[in-house]
């Protein structure tokens, strides 16, 4: 017997050497028939493919060899093998013992059909995880990426789902309108309604069920262990019934508690029964004193969003006698009230809006003194939900458009990964192809290998959401009251799965495959060293889009932070540092005015002569607070005319913001002297009428004029509600200006009065001094000294109120900051993964160029080189994307144009280095690469 030939003892072995393989892949016996069928399935390609050379002229030992190389290893075509022909390896009538216990168990619970489908999914899952336990690097990198990215959205997404998108917690909470009335001529988003204009439409508006009224106000509150402000909604006894809200404990206000003759009682909301009485169910019950009213708390009511601001407590009217009085109930224009209504069954918010419309315009036209068209007065109606999430839209569409930039760059990052992934199983993919297996199985097992780590990114997304949920939902507190509403819950689980399953379709079907034209593409083109050009260039395209949107997002981090910096720059007009303010609230009818007026007077003059005080001062307001709302919001625009220069019919008047202060307000805030004098002891309710006005007044009314001896005269129809009278008053002063709605603001026109004008509104409290810690203690216990019962509340410096009114921007700085460098980090690894994987594809062309001679400088200068045009090329197209979203951020900005050119090129300076050093490793693997070693490998 001959021996056997070179060929038959390659084709031998190989066929032990897979049928090894393929025994351990599918734990069965070497002698089982699907591995015989595998194993002729395959020799008679390999035959094929012998012959087909041996027609070219090779050897038969020679068609042998180049045959089996082309074909692969026993071990990667084994693998081939399992993903390919899992389903169909079991043969049916073999033998259980031979049969994994898996593999039994599902026969025995579903038909042959379904056992193929889902042994194939479970097959591929388990091919998956073995896969991605053998590259821990790419699993981590995967998961931590596209959790990163998928963790700020989700964070995001609870925040619009728990303000905007989740049902109010009222009964039918979709059917309640919110009814809004301004006067947008005069500036005045709210100017709130009159009873009887609530009853002209409580009456003539068939499409609404009910409408309930409600009014906010501070009180000074008694009976618990020590005075309390508290700022109460004063309702109607349909309040709760139109709104949908019950009691959580005890009752709430009915209709029979309306009019003079009810009992006065109260209501505490859900928020402040847990912090002030610590959920104590024997608060119900107790009484309080309230202005010098025994009132009853008679229930906590359910949990529900506070609006149009936080409140504490609802009581019924009797409880504020002013809203009995006959100016409240039938004067027209004596407007303080808020108006709810629930929608009738068969009515929209369309229908509503055009009743409200008529009822609007036929009252303009019967009630044209209440109604100045100069004014603009107009009422819009709007669905509660819409109405709370109003002010936080656009702020929520912000964080929105930022946290999709972090995951787009998360999802280019992974791309990248995947499609080098891809790139370096050409081989197998191939092969895969040529023994018949369809692009589906392949797509489908791509899929699977992208969910498992995508699912597990969901899952630490969600954790790092779970973490920062809490600082969002105070950040968002600021503009809307349904912030405590913000949680993960099951929906935002929901969105995070499906963010997650839509990534892993994405990165399945995002390479091309053999068969598919990628070859006649150049995808998959070259040798195993060199990557085709196409992959290649698709990859480098996800960089440069990842380095543009992070130059985006750190540009937007940039103007915020300058932002930022100018308003902590920025004093507001005042003595920040030396300045201490506190509210002390008026109990209203309980003192008459010469009774205040006597009672502040001694307060002035007691802590004037505390040590360490340098004088102190009353005011109406306190500054660099957030604008006044509500009934305050009337005295932010009061109409005046000029002495000598009547209004013209139709034209808008002169307005300015009405402040009531002492005679050492000035000297006390820090505030300039610019012409004339200050308020003086013998300005007094009998003297002639004066004011002091601000520097930004006088400009803009008296530009050409000296402003000094001018005279001005209050207009509007709340003058009489003020006890304010329309006489002329001489301006006596001039002042520098002071921003008193907050350091980001517009200086307002101001017009001071003394505060023997309207004693009552004058409720602030200043104190000049070196050391503010120091005499906060002794200025409370003089308060308390001379009226015990007097709380005292908004204790701080200016300073303090400074870095609290900015609070906004500061969060937006670092939001955005924190989105920015997360976006500066994975597009800084995708540039040294890219060229890391470019360099590991190039390791030939490396290999001949330092046998050729090359320097190590040389080969990382094409490395470095590589990165910076990944660089400049992002940067480019961030640059042009950031002056098309220019316009998005510049409401957000002070002091900062949105096309800054010194943060623009502080940013792309940045990016560059960034992307240099991210190149800098791949660069040095370059240097080192060992030509001999590279050729032979090649």
């Amino acid at each position: 017997m001959s021996p056997p030939s070179g060929k038959t003892r390659k084709l031998e072995a190989f066929r032990r050497a897979l049928r090894k393989e393929l025994a351990a892949l599918f734990r069965v016996v070497p002698s089982h028939p699907g591995i015989e069928r595998i194993l002729e399935e395959s020799e008679a390609h390999l035959e094929d493919t012998i012959a087909e050379l041996i027609d070219h002229g090779a050897t038969n030992e020679a068609a042998t060899t180049t045959a089996l190389s082309r074909f692969g290893t026993a071990s990667r075509v084994a693998r081939a093998y399992g993903a390919l022909k899992a389903p169909s390896f079991i043969d049916p009538d073999a033998p259980h013992e031979d049969v994994p216990r898996w593999r039994r168990l599902l026969r025995g619970f579903q038909s042959p059909s379904r056992l193929s489908s889902w042994t194939q999914w479970f097959s591929d899952l388990n091919v998956a995880i073995r896969g991605l336990a053998r590259s821990p690097g790419y699993a981590m990198a995967f998961v931590l990426t596209l959790g990163l990215g998928i963790g700020a959205n989700t964070a995001i997404f609870s925040v619009v789902n728990g303000v905007w998108l989740r049902p109010l917690p009222y009964r039918d909470g979709d059917r309640l309108v919110y009814l809004r009335h301004s006067a947008s001529l005069a500036g005045i988003d709210n100017a709130l309604f009159s009873v009887p204009e609530i009853d002209d439409y409580r009456q003539h508006g068939p499409s609404l069920e009910g409408v309930a009224e409600f009014s906010a106000m501070t009180f000074n509150m008694l009976g618990l262990d020590e005075p309390r402000l508290v700022r109460a909604g004063i309702v109607t006894g349909n309040y709760f019934e139109v709104m949908g809200l019950g009691a959580h404990l005890g009752r709430v206000i009915s209709r029979s508690e309306d009019g003079e003759a009810a009992t006065a009682v109260a209501v505490l909301t859900y928020d402040y029964w847990n912090r002030l009485f610590g959920a104590d169910p024997a608060a119900v019950g107790r009484t309080v004193t309230i202005d010098d009213r025994s009132v009853e708390i008679v229930g906590v009511a359910e949990p529900a969003p506070p609006y149009p601001e936080h409140t504490d407590m609802y009581v019924n009217m009797v409880v504020s006698p002013h809203h009995l009085s006959a100016s409240m109930t039938h004067d027209r224009v004596h407007r303080m009230t808020e108006v709810f209504a629930r929608l009738a069954p068969d009515a929209s918010v369309a229908s509503v809006r055009a009743e409200v419309e008529a009822i609007t315009r036929r009252l303009h036209e019967e009630h044209p003194e209440a109604y100045d068209p100069a004014r603009g007065y107009e009422v819009s109606v709007t669905g509660l939900r819409d109405e709370l999430a109003a002010e936080a839209r656009p702020t929520m569409f912000m964080l929105l458009g930022v946290a999709a930039f972090v995951l787009m760059i998360a999802c280019a990052n992974v791309a990248n990964l995947t499609l080098a992934r891809v790139m370096r199983r050409y081989d197998e993919l191939a092969l895969r192809v040529s023994l018949g297996a369809k692009i589906w199985t392949l797509r489908r097992q791509l899929l699977i290998e992208n969910i498992v780590p995508s699912i597990a990114g969901a899952a630490l997304g969600v954790l790092l959401a779970v973490a920062g949920v809490d600082l969002l939902a105070s950040y968002i507190a600021r503009y809307s009251t349904r912030a405590s509403e913000i949680t993960v819950d099951t929906t935002v689980l929901g969105v995070a799965l499906v963010v997650a399953v839509a990534s892993a379709s994405f990165f399945a079907f995002l390479p091309p495959l053999p068969g598919t034209g990628s070859r006649r593409l150049g995808w998959f083109s070259g040798t195993r060293s060199t990557a085709g050009v196409a992959g290649r260039r698709i990859q480098r395209l996800l960089v440069v889009s990842q380095v543009g949107v992070s130059f985006v997002l750190l540009v937007g981090a940039g103007l915020l932070l300058e932002t930022l910096r100018n308003l902590q720059r920025d004093d507001g007009g005042v003595a920040l540092e030396e300045v201490l303010a506190m509210n002390i609230p008026i109990s209203y009818g309980t003192q008459t005015p010469e009774e205040l007026f006597a009672h502040h007077g001694t307060i002035l003059e007691r802590v004037a002569a505390l040590p360490g005080v340098r004088s102190a001062a009353l005011g109406s307001m306190i500054p660099l607070k957030e604008t006044p709302h509500g009934v305050l919001a009337g005295l932010a625009a009061l109409e005046f005319e000029i002495e000598g220069q009547p209004t013209e019919p139709g034209a808008q008047p002169p307005r300015a913001d009405f402040r009531i202060v002492s005679g050492g307000y000035f000297h006390t805030l820090g505030m300039t002297l610019v012409q004339g004098r200050t308020f003086q002891s013998t300005d007094t309710p009998d003297a002639a009428k004066v004011v002091v006005v601000n520097q930004a007044l006088a400009n803009h009314y008296f530009p050409d004029r000296e402003v000094v001896g001018q005279r001005i005269g209050w207009r509007g129809d709340t003058l009489h509600l003020m006890g304010v009278t329309e006489e002329y008053r001489t301006i006596v002063g001039v002042v520098s200006d002071a921003k008193d709605y907050g350091v980001a603001e517009d200086v307002p026109y101001v017009a001071f009065n003394p505060v023997t004008e309207v004693v009552p509104l004058a409720s602030s409290l200043f104190v000049r001094t070196g050391k503010p810690d120091m005499v906060v203690r002794p200025i409370l216990d003089l308060i308390r000294e001379l009226d015990p019962l007097q709380p005292v509340v908004d204790v701080g410096t200016l300073a303090q109120i400074r870095s609290e009114s900015i609070s906004p921007q500061r969060l937006n700085a670092t939001l955005m900051g924190a989105f920015a460098f997360l976006a500066l980090t994975v597009a800084a690894v995708g540039v040294a993964g890219v060229l890391a994987f470019g360099v590991s594809q190039r390791t030939h062309e490396f290999g001949v160029r330092a046998a050729l001679g090359a320097e190590r400088s040389v080969l990382m200068q094409v490395v470095l080189k590589e990165g910076a045009l990944l660089a400049l090329f992002g940067v480019a197209i961030g640059l042009a994307a950031s002056f098309f979203f220019a316009g998005l951020i510049s409401g957000l900005l002070h002091g900062v144009a949105p096309t800054d050119v010194g943060t623009l090129g502080l940013v792309a300076l940045l990016l560059t280095l960034v992307a240099l050093l991210a190149s800098a490793v791949p660069a040095w693997r370059a240097s080192e690469i060992d030509p001999v070693q590279a050729l032979r490998e090649e």
